[in-house]
């Protein structure tokens, strides 16, 4: 990790990225291959780019903090 400093900021920003396309992929109405392949496709873009071709969405930490509003949301109407 002190050799690599620069392949430690991977993390965080793979952990977002996956979550919005796992969220894209929850969403889809339509069979998981083909649009897979599509975003497989896409090439070597910065990670940005890649998102707003793949899912039509920046790159950006809010539809984790909005899973976790929904989380803690029913998890408090559990509690009541």
């Amino acid at each position: 990790m002190v050799n690599n400093g620069l392949y430690l900021p991977d993390y965080p920003l793979g952990h977002l990225i996956a979550f919005q396309i796992e969220e894209h992929f929850r969403r889809l109405n339509a069979p998981m291959g083909p649009e897979f392949e599509r975003l497989c496709q896409l090439g070597s873009i910065t990670p940005d780019a890649w998102m707003r071709q793949g899912i039509d969405a920046p790159l950006s930490a809010e539809p984790l903090l909005a899973a976790t509003e929904r989380a803690l949301a029913d998890l408090q109407r559990r509690t009541d």
